[in-house]
């Protein structure tokens, strides 16, 4: 199994658990072997480079694609063959994705019309989600009559009005400029924290992962490289890989010698004489 032990361990029970979950394209391992135990009310932000698996992980957990080993369960509730509309989960696109024929009232309640809910009370919780994320007056106009910051709060609210256990959001920010998406950020963040709802991230973006997440879940090639805090996998990074990830600029270049279990460092203008214990790279 490859997963890397969490920095500072949860206090919380694990609420979605992923046990050796493995996923494949035809010969191609996308995940590998994944364990993975995320908190009730935790914000887990999914970080890696483009092609390290961590959309596939996203969507295997929505019940989009269906993993080819391993289980997944959420309250101890074996869900890895449920089908994605019953495992109480609402995924956020990247794209938004829309309905460009439908006002922004009726894609917000497009998940209750579903329900078959009744019309009133449709009508109040699209109320409350306009109201909830600064949509109030727009609850007529179509997608196009939007900016992207509100048509990207615009797919949040269809999310959140289904009440769902799990949010998930898959790059939700990436087609929005630099400045709207710096608001819509921290706006998603502060909603998470204020509704106490189990949030998970997809991202590529370093500076987005450690500004809204609890905990930081490190893929590289299909495995965990490494989870933890924001701070920990910042300044306490498990390989050189993940060091790299999270912030080449930070490399200082050290020189010297292994002795034994010891790597004795040569002193030179940026550093004085050491010896550090030699450790196997996780």
């Amino acid at each position: 199994m490859h997963s890397c032990a969490t920095e500072g361990n949860m206090t919380k029970p694990a609420f979605l658990q992923l046990r050796d979950v493995s996923v494949g394209y035809g010969k191609t391992q996308v995940i590998d072997a994944v364990d993975l135990d995320i908190a009730k009310g935790e914000f887990v932000a999914l970080l890696g480079s483009s092609g390290c698996g961590k959309t596939t992980l996203l969507r295997t957990i929505a019940g989009f694609v269906s993993p080819s080993s391993g289980a997944i369960r959420i309250a101890e509730r074996d869900i890895t063959t449920m089908a994605a509309d019953k495992r109480g989960m609402a995924l956020v696109f990247q794209s938004y994705a829309l309905w460009p024929h439908m006002t922004v009232a009726q894609n917000i309640g497009y998940g209750l019309r579903l329900r078959r809910l009744p019309r009133a009370q449709i009508e109040a919780r699209v109320g409350d989600m306009e109201k909830l994320l600064g949509l109030s007056g727009l609850g007529s106009r179509k997608p196009a009559q939007l900016s992207g910051g509100q048509r990207q709060r615009v797919a949040l609210g269809r999310a959140l009005a289904i009440n769902p256990e799990i949010l998930l959001l898959d790059e939700p920010l990436s087609n929005l400029d630099a400045r709207i998406r710096l608001t819509v950020r921290d706006e998603i963040r502060a909603l998470q924290l204020r509704l106490g709802i189990t949030a998970i991230h997809v991202t590529h973006d370093r500076e987005e992962a450690m500004v809204m997440a609890d905990r930081i879940v490190i893929l590289n090639a299909g495995r965990i490289a490494q989870q933890g805090t924001p701070e920990a996998v910042y300044n306490q990074p498990a390989s050189p890989f993940v060091a790299a990830f999270m912030g080449a600029e930070n490399r200082l270049e050290l020189f010297g010698t292994a002795t034994g279990d010891r790597f004795e460092i040569a002193p030179s203008e940026i550093n004085k004489a050491a010896a550090v214990p030699c450790t196997t790279a996780a």
